[in-house]
C-alpha cells in the first residue's frame, strides 16, 4: 500500500510547528535531512516546500534564528549579553550571519533595535 504524498503546503505547515514548538532551529547542526525525518518525508519534498515560497533551508532556518535573536537582544535580561552570545544562544554559528538576517527581518541592526527598545530612544 503506497503511502499518501502531503502537500507541500502542509509539509510547510509542519516544518514551521516543528520550529516554533520544538525550536530545532536552536540545532546548530540541523540539516534538511533531519528535517525530513522529523516531517516524515524526504529531503526532495522539503526543498519543493520551501522554493515554492523563494526560500532554500538555511533561509528558512536562520529566519527563525533571526526571531529568536531579536527577543533575546530586547529581552531586559538579556541586557548586557553581548551579541555573540546572543548568536550562539540563537543557534548561529557566526555573529556576521546573525547581524546579516536580524537586519533583513527587522530592518535595523539587533544593536541599534536593543537600544530602542531597551533604553526607549
Amino acid at each position: 500500500m503506497r503511502r499518501k504524498r502531503h502537500s507541500d503546503d502542509e509539509i510547510y505547515a509542519k516544518m514551521k510547528q516543528l520550529m516554533t514548538e520544538r525550536c530545532l532551529f536552536l540545532r546548530k547542526d540541523l540539516t534538511r535531512d533531519q528535517m525530513a525525518r522529523e516531517v516524515m518525508t524526504n529531503r526532495t519534498y522539503i526543498t519543493r516546500a520551501l522554493k515554492g515560497r523563494g526560500l532554500n533551508f538555511s533561509q528558512f532556518v536562520n529566519s527563525f534564528r533571526a526571531q529568536y535573536a531579536l527577543e533575546l537582544m530586547t529581552d531586559p535580561a538579556h541586557r548586557d549579553t553581548p551579541p555573540a552570545d546572543i548568536a550562539e544562544l540563537s543557534g548561529f554559528s557566526h555573529v556576521a550571519t546573525m547581524n546579516r538576517y536580524v537586519k533583513k527581518s527587522a530592518g535595523t541592526t539587533a544593536c541599534a533595535l536593543r537600544e530602542k527598545v531597551l533604553d526607549g530612544d
